[in-house]
């Protein structure tokens, strides 16, 4: 219900934008020492709640070392960025140096304890080689088999050999994974009623860097002008371009929704995410189309498996929405996002 596109302003190509830097100027991009790494995510007690400050005491005596601590370590971090609350801490520094070997050395494919320590170890010190060697480790690869070789066709009785054409399999080049879209934080600066259309708001939404886009969504029913503006949203930025109602629209907002459409927010990345950055998924890491043809109804086949979590987590097939600052979230918790 909410087709939203815009004018120009994020570049169409199929190159993401540069990575953001994670190692510290201050770090040694090799020690690695348990000393150095605590000391580098050391926060002041003051800003840590109670609550927090006890899960970073009982995590930091917690070490995977085999198949069942190491599922362990895997589930806890699939909504999270960090062992506890939304900053490294003393538990990360603890953990990573007491389960680092063996996630290495796993043939699992722990896909979020793995991109939690590639993310650690850069914030750690880890120079960025070794952070990507980490992150791609042990991962499991699977061989295709051989094609098997049809025998040819027995004689007829007639004695003439009857030629057969031998199908040739169609292989679809089109991505239908969550990868084919390319989904940006944005931050909406205005909003104005559409002039056609009771149903919808107007938006001109920042994307940093990237410059700005204008987008029309079916909002108005569930959000005023004031919560608008200046909310923070997720962005498919590579649906094509038309005009909702004689205007011009260039982008998805994507929102959640309940089963009988009666409650609509926002899915919202978290405080700290950059303005344009992308929004990635662990195991998912292909490049987005330059712009989605909707006869190859790759959005829709997508959005079928976008939904949040019991914890209001954004997912797509229980892979969260994930930033460099953490997951994105929305107030509507086991919904559908659209």
């Amino acid at each position: 219900p909410h087709r939203d596109h815009t004018s120009r302003g994020l570049p169409r190509t199929r190159h993401s934008p540069p990575p953001l830097s994670l190692a510290p100027s201050h770090a040694s991009t090799r020690d690695m020492s348990l000393e150095t790494m605590t000391a580098a995510f050391a926060t002041p007690a003051a800003a840590l709640t109670p609550e927090i400050a006890a899960d970073v005491a009982t995590w930091s005596a917690f070490a995977a070392t085999d198949a069942t601590t190491l599922a362990t370590l895997d589930a806890h971090l699939a909504t999270r960025a960090t062992m506890c609350g939304h900053v490294l801490t003393a538990a990360d520094a603890s953990v990573y140096c007491a389960s680092i070997a063996a996630i290495k050395a796993s043939s699992e494919a722990l896909v979020h304890a793995r991109r939690w320590a590639a993310f650690v170890s850069a914030r750690g010190g880890a120079s960025g080689d070794d952070a990507y060697a980490l992150a791609a480790s042990a991962v499991p690869r699977f061989e295709v088999a051989a094609p098997v070789e049809k025998k040819p066709s027995a004689p007829s009785t007639s004695g003439q050999e009857k030629k057969k054409k031998e199908d040739k399999p169609k292989v679809s080049t089109v991505n239908m994974d969550v990868s084919c879209l390319d989904i940006r934080v944005g931050r909406i600066e205005t909003a104005w009623e559409h002039p056609e259309a009771d149903k919808l708001w107007a938006e001109k939404i920042s994307f940093g860097e990237f410059g700005e886009r204008q987008i029309c969504s079916g909002l108005r029913a569930f959000k005023t002008k004031e919560q608008m503006e200046g909310a923070r949203v997720c962005v498919v930025v590579n649906v094509k371009p038309g005009k909702l109602r004689n205007m011009q629209s260039d982008g998805l907002v994507l929102c959640t929704s309940n089963a009988d459409h009666t409650e609509v927010d926002f899915v919202i990345p978290p405080e700290g995410a950059a303005i344009g950055e992308r929004i990635t998924f662990a195991g998912h890491e292909g490049e987005p189309e330059a712009v989605l043809a909707p006869k190859k109804k790759q959005l829709e086949t997508v959005g079928e498996f976008l939904k949040t979590n019991a914890d209001g987590v954004a997912c797509y097939k229980d892979v969260p929405f994930m930033t460099s600052a953490g997951p994105c979230t929305s107030p509507l918790k086991d919904c559908f996002i659209k």
